[in-house]
């Protein structure tokens, strides 16, 4: 999964059609950043319930700085810090949609998503009763890592180009891994495994009648098996696709790929279980938060970056 060169144009189709989705769920993210903090009469008290509700949440070392960003935002007025962030999260999702300044819209996205993660998400706290999600703005901080390592205005002349690609592709790539390896370490921990029934049945609450339905058969099956034995499962998968994913340049092509199909239909499998699809939406929780279908969907976004770049070590023999 090794980038050496510059992309073909089979590959530079493709991650054009990525960067435009990407650009795509960023204005829809957008659009429910705006309702939530700027289009309801709430919306002044709903920032800064976004802004203050992580403080509670963090170790006692980490509170000091979060409070130092609500504190800094009440002065500044919450509404113009609500309006600047929502004015970026659209120029970003128009950059990707455009293809216009693609690469700094990938660093001020890094950067845009990073900020998010610590101030809107506490650095994915708490990390206890089974809750091993860092977040998803960690998630969009790769996907921007990748998109950077593919941008079209990408600086360095020719031979810089490609060697500023590889290394970017390979920090995305072991990021990606790294992430995994995290969520994973977590599974393994007497909260999860000991209590993972409740990871289902503890999201039912105000589902839809179809998905509440999907759930309780879903925990049926996992009482039928063993609800240690599916964490252990669940451990094992993570775990897999964590030590592929940081040891993948060590593959060849069609064990790359076979590892990225498995990555995403596991993710699937999460985001239809545990994360609901995503639900239930509303403008106060779906667009702060800063996802649109629920977290686990957006890893989608950084494997289709990776299968795209298995597409140049396809071969018949492979």
């Amino acid at each position: 999964m090794q980038l050496t060169a510059d992309f073909d144009s089979r590959q530079d189709s493709r991650l054009r059609l990525l960067r435009q989705i990407f650009g795509a769920v960023w204005l829809v993210n957008a659009a429910f950043q705006a309702m939530a903090w700027l289009l309801v009469p709430a919306a002044k008290t709903n920032f800064l319930h976004a802004l203050a509700k992580p403080a509670g949440k963090v170790p006692t070392a980490l509170r000091p700085l979060l409070m130092a960003g609500l504190h800094v935002t009440e002065a500044v007025g919450p509404q113009f810090v609500a309006a600047c962030l929502v004015v970026i999260a659209v120029a970003l999702g128009l950059c990707l949609l455009t293809g216009r300044k693609v690469a700094l819209a990938a660093r001020v996205g890094i950067g845009y998503s990073l900020f998010c993660w610590v101030f809107l998400l506490g650095f994915g706290y708490p990390y206890s009763g089974g809750q091993t999600d860092p977040g998803v703005m960690i998630v969009y901080a790769i996907g921007f890592l990748f998109v950077l390592a593919t941008a079209p205005d990408l600086n360095g002349g020719a031979t810089g180009i490609a060697r500023n690609r590889a290394r970017l592709w390979e920090a995305a790539r072991v990021s990606f891994g790294l992430l995994w390896l995290f969520d994973a370490a977590l599974k393994w921990l007497p909260a999860f495994m000991f209590h993972f029934t409740s990871q289902i049945t503890g999201v039912m609450a105000g589902q839809p009648a179809w998905i509440d339905a999907w759930l309780r058969f879903v925990a049926d099956i996992i009482h039928l098996i063993g609800p240690v034995l599916v964490a252990v499962l669940v451990g094992l998968a993570e775990t897999t696709i964590a030590v592929g994913l940081l040891s993948a340049n060590r593959l060849n092509g069609k064990w790359q790929r076979l590892l990225i199909l498995f990555g995403i239909a596991y993710s699937l499998f999460v985001w239809t279980t545990p994360e609901t699809f995503g639900g239930p939406y509303s403008t106060a929780g779906t667009g702060v938060r800063g996802n649109v279908l629920g977290n686990v969907l957006m890893y989608l976004v950084p494997f289709m970056f990776l299968w795209v770049g298995t597409l140049r070590a396809r071969s018949p023999q492979q």
